[in-house]
């Protein structure tokens, strides 16, 4: 004759086959800004690099035009992310460990201030040449004056954020493999739609 289960033992049994908790996910605005924010930064890659094969000319003259252009728009994007960061917190996934997350807020923090500086010392670099400052063809206020000193800092920390940015952009893609490699994917936090859980 079986003995009777026990309550303990039935929660234990249903619990074994139940789904793990769903991972929370971020808000709809900032999902958009995310995703519309890495489609610039990888074009204002791909164009930063390009830059440096094509002789001087018209196309060169042209993609570092749009690459000012598109740069200046990534900063005013990530002033958007800012605030809408500063109203909408970020919900935790306490599915990682409280060292986990706090290295995942300092890759966050070191992201956002590469993304802002990036652009920031483009802005000035070219605020120090004699050349107008046109964001896609319209002159706007530029923060210097023609000075090639200033200038060539400017560029130097203009091109050693960028590096730094796409490096830190490879350890923060790397992070996600990881953690879907490990059953706790972080991906579908940010994805658009109902995304995973």
């Amino acid at each position: 004759m079986s003995s009777p289960a026990l309550p303990g033992r039935e929660a234990a049994a249903a619990g074994a086959g139940a789904a793990p908790p769903a991972a929370p996910r971020y808000s709809g605005g900032a999902i958009a800004l995310h995703w519309l924010h890495a489609l610039l930064v990888l074009a204002l890659i791909g164009i930063g690099l390009a830059m440096g094969e094509m002789p001087k000319g018209a196309e060169r003259s042209a993609a570092i035009a749009l690459h000012k252009s598109l740069g200046l728009l990534a900063l005013a994007l990530l002033l958007l992310r800012l605030g809408w960061r500063l109203r909408h917190r970020p919900p935790v996934d306490n599915r990682l460990g409280a060292l986990e997350r706090k290295l995942a807020g300092l890759g966050h923090r070191a992201l956002y201030l590469l993304l802002l500086l990036t652009p920031l010392a483009g802005y000035l670099s070219s605020s120090f040449t004699p050349y107008p400052m046109r964001v896609f063809g319209i002159v706007i206020p530029k923060a210097g004056w023609p000075d090639e000193g200033w200038n060539a800092l400017f560029n130097a920390l203009h091109t050693g954020c960028a590096w730094t940015l796409i490096g830190l952009i490879a350890l923060h893609l790397g992070a996600v493999v990881l953690h879907a490699l490990s059953g706790r994917s972080v991906l579908g936090r940010m994805l658009p739609g109902r995304g995973r859980r």
